[in-house]
């Protein structure tokens, strides 16, 4: 029998109440009143609820996880931020600016901290260290020596490092996944410096101005801009520490054309052959990413009202759409293929999906316009977090590594480059021009810059003719059926 890993640290989206005015509930007689589990019931004069606050759980580092949790809090409300508060207003002194609350973050941002603190935490449990272990006087500005190196941070830096640089793609990480992570716990150690949780930080660091170059704009409107006397501009305050990963290390995988590459055929084959693949809402996550260039948030965010069977006659003409809030928040109605919309509708008939909407529309009721019913929801018939849908390559990996298999390089969002890749690849082979694929493509992927667009067009043409192998039909059914509503669109909106 094979034990599972039970002290391995967890992240547990829960509701969290950040209201104001909080005051514990009494009895007649002033006594604390409690739950069946000891716990003094309280409420707060102004709520505000957040569902999915993400919390670190771990068996046995209780202190770590109240420790973090308490930082996460701080992040999310604005209480903490090592970025220098910005308020326009020379009429006000720099105590005043740095006595103002910071930024406060979404929640996304926030999870992704958690993601961070998270392997800390695992590498602190499975070295048996703790982050409270600094020494007693603060680093000087110059380089680590040994005793510094032995402090827990500095060697889960060093391990950061070497997973870098090491040629084991199973256990490799990227230059920027390793740079963000020991940023999350160097603002980590900051806080608890700051306070009094630990007596001084185990690295160098710097609050200094870095001038950063900028052209001037030659707009018109730059022509009445008068001169100022602000101080604080000509450069960026920032904390400068020798705490983290060093740009030496950079590989080719780190460069922003990486972040583009396409699934290849073989890779495909790779992914869709997994048992995980096969399951029908992971299979659909990955179908909606291959063949609409669904990003993993906009996946979560689809609601069944935009949903309909385009194989009835009395939808031969209807356009599929979607109403998604893409990056940068705006709002589209995305065209999407008819094979596309006929597995969204198909997942709506499913036993699973109909036994969750009866517990979602319990909850809020039919037709609530604030609680639209969504197409893919969890156990308790909520909506899935965003990072769901990307979620399901750590599954396919997993299953790889359990089985022995060659372990999936390629990410859930690397299915909508080769979405994209494909899709001009298939308007090249029937010879349209440049013009017509990038204002295809800006349409499809809704980008707002030509730039981006034409790196995907780029991809394209690098592709070699039999590139598609056994997958040519599939693609022209797909991605020729997407062109094909496109141009339908268009003739629409010339004639009305």
């Amino acid at each position: 029998m094979i034990l599972r890993n039970t002290t391995k640290t967890k992240i547990i989206k829960t509701s969290v109440n950040f209201g104001k005015g909080m005051s514990f509930h009494l009895d007649k007689s002033g006594q604390p009143i409690k739950t069946e589990k000891g716990i003094r019931t309280h409420s707060y004069r102004h709520d505000k609820i957040e569902p999915n606050f993400p919390v670190l759980y771990h068996p046995t580092r209780f202190t770590e996880c109240q420790e973090m949790n308490l930082f996460l809090m701080h992040r999310f409300e604005g209480h903490f931020s090592l970025k220098k508060n910005q308020i326009d207003n020379e009429a006000f002194s720099d105590a005043y600016h740095a006595s103002q609350p910071g930024k406060p973050l979404d929640v996304k941002s926030v999870c992704s901290i958690a993601k961070h603190l998270k392997a800390f935490l695992d590498w602190l449990d499975k070295d048996d260290a703790s982050y409270f272990e600094v020494i007693a006087a603060p680093l000087s500005k110059q380089s680590v020596d040994d005793d510094i190196s032995r402090l827990p941070v500095w060697r889960y830096h060093k391990h950061l490092c070497e997973r870098v640089e090491t040629k084991d793609k199973s256990k490799r990480i990227s230059f920027n996944s390793a740079q963000e992570r020991i940023r999350a716990v160097k603002a980590f150690y900051i806080w608890s410096h700051k306070r009094g949780a630990i007596d001084s930080l185990p690295f160098s660091l710097e609050y200094k101005q870095v001038r950063i170059k900028s052209k001037a704009k030659s707009s018109v409107s730059s022509l009445f801009q008068l001169p100022t006397s602000n101080t604080r501009s000509g450069g960026l305050w920032k904390w400068v520490s020798n705490l983290s990963i060093p740009n030496t290390l950079k590989q080719k995988e780190d460069s922003p054309e990486k972040d583009l590459q396409p699934y290849s055929p073989k890779e495909l084959k790779q992914l869709l052959e997994t048992n995980t693949a096969q399951k029908e809402t992971y299979k659909l996550y990955l179908q909606c990413a291959l063949l609409g260039g669904l990003r993993s948030f906009e996946i979560s965010a689809i609601d069944q009202k935009d949903l309909f069977n385009p194989d009835e006659k009395e939808n031969e003409k209807r356009i599929p759409k979607l109403n998604i809030v893409r990056k940068g928040h705006k709002p589209v109605r995305l065209t999407i293929a008819r094979v596309l919309m006929k597995l969204l509708y198909n997942h709506t008939l499913t036993i699973q999906n109909m036994k969750r909407r009866t517990k979602h529309e319990t909850n809020h009721g039919m037709d609530n316009s604030e609680h639209p019913l969504p197409l893919f929801m969890n156990s308790s018939g909520s909506r899935i977090s965003e990072d769901t849908p990307g979620n399901t390559i750590s599954i396919v990996r997993k299953e790889q590594r359990k089985q022995g298999l060659e372990i999936l390089l390629r990410t859930f969002h690397d299915l909508r480059a080769t979405f994209a890749t494909y899709v001009a690849k298939y308007l090249i082979d029937k010879g349209e021009s440049e013009s017509s694929i990038r204002q295809t493509l800006m349409t499809l992927m809704s980008h707002e810059s030509f730039k981006t667009t034409k790196r995907y067009i780029d991809f394209a043409k690098s592709v070699s003719v039999d590139a598609y192998g056994a997958m040519s039909e599939w693609v022209k059914d797909i991605y020729g059926d997407v062109n094909e509503l496109l141009m339908r669109e268009a003739e629409d909106a010339t004639a009305s």
